[in-house]
């Protein structure tokens, strides 16, 4: 087998494995839903949390919000948010939204297809390895399909291997590497169940979704090598060649700060002095 295509295999089971925390936004449109973006799901011991784009996850929109639960049915966000967008367009470039689910919804996730990561499964101060792999992996609005007469829809996951963008790129562009990490915008990536690479789509509605990292693919447990959490996509820049991630700092620092438990260690970077503006809100 080419290095290659045991590298494409390999990137197809950390992605795989990544869409089964990836839980899909949307709002009702009985008798189906209108997808909106992504969210990454997160358990800390008996505590629920999803996490996504603040964009996505406003203190405006979120009440009307839902994402799968066990049995094929939806869930509705009750419980806890904390997010950086008073609106869908709040002018914010740090753009994340986090909210803890009410301990009652906890049941609706119990035997669902989606799991949930944990905190080992994410990387705080992640320092970006130039020439070290970053995979994508989401649903994007441009890829999900409503099925004709029947409600319910088919999202077409985007999967793909990348890589970070040259240090200068960062200051060329106005981003902070303290609160971004840039990644490749791959022109050509197979997509799902193919080998043969296409021209990608608009990546419209990648938002929310996480970018992972593999330090060593040869480290595997059952035959998928290990991969981390360390950021969340919230803008894509194809016109620059890049795509961006928020670090997933800002949400691991609102844990800590705001909810009673997290293992999380600090942000190195002053978390007060960046985020200015963060709106709560709850439904019980």
């Amino acid at each position: 087998m080419e290095f290659d295509e045991k590298l494409g295999i390999l990137t197809q089971n950390v992605a795989n494995t990544a869409l089964q925390v990836t839980p899909i936004l949307s709002i009702p449109n009985p008798p189906s839903a209108i997808p909106l973006g992504c969210g990454i799901f997160l358990k800390i011991n008996e505590d629920r949390y999803l996490i996504s784009a603040g964009h996505l996850l406003n203190l405006e929109d979120w009440p009307n919000l839902m994402v799968p639960g066990a049995d094929k049915k939806m869930v509705w966000l009750n419980g806890i948010v904390i997010t950086s967008y008073k609106n869908s367009k709040t002018d914010n470039p740090i753009d994340f939204g986090i909210l803890k689910f009410s301990a009652r919804q906890n049941k609706n996730f119990v035997g669902g297809n989606l799991g949930f990561c944990n905190p080992s499964n994410i990387i705080v101060n992640h320092k970006v390895q130039q020439g070290g792999y970053y995979v994508i992996a989401g649903y994007p609005v441009s890829g999900v399909k409503k099925t004709s007469g029947k409600a319910e829809f088919k999202p077409i996951p985007v999967k793909f291997l990348t890589y970070p963008v040259k240090d200068n790129k960062y200051e060329k562009h106005g981003f902070n590497p303290d609160h971004f990490i840039l990644v490749k915008y791959q022109r050509k990536v197979a997509p799902f169940g193919s080998k043969k690479k296409q021209i990608t789509k608009e990546l419209r509605g990648i938002s929310g979704s996480g970018l992972w990292y593999v330090p060593d693919w040869n480290d595997r447990k059952k035959g998928i090598p290990k991969f981390y959490l360390v950021g969340i996509m919230v803008e894509n820049y194809k016109d620059k060649g890049f795509v961006a991630a928020l670090r997933i700092d800002f949400a691991t620092e609102v844990i800590k700060q705001f909810f009673i438990y997290s293992p999380f260690e600090h942000t190195k970077f002053d978390f007060g002095d960046n985020v200015k503006n963060l709106y709560g809100s709850e439904i019980k």
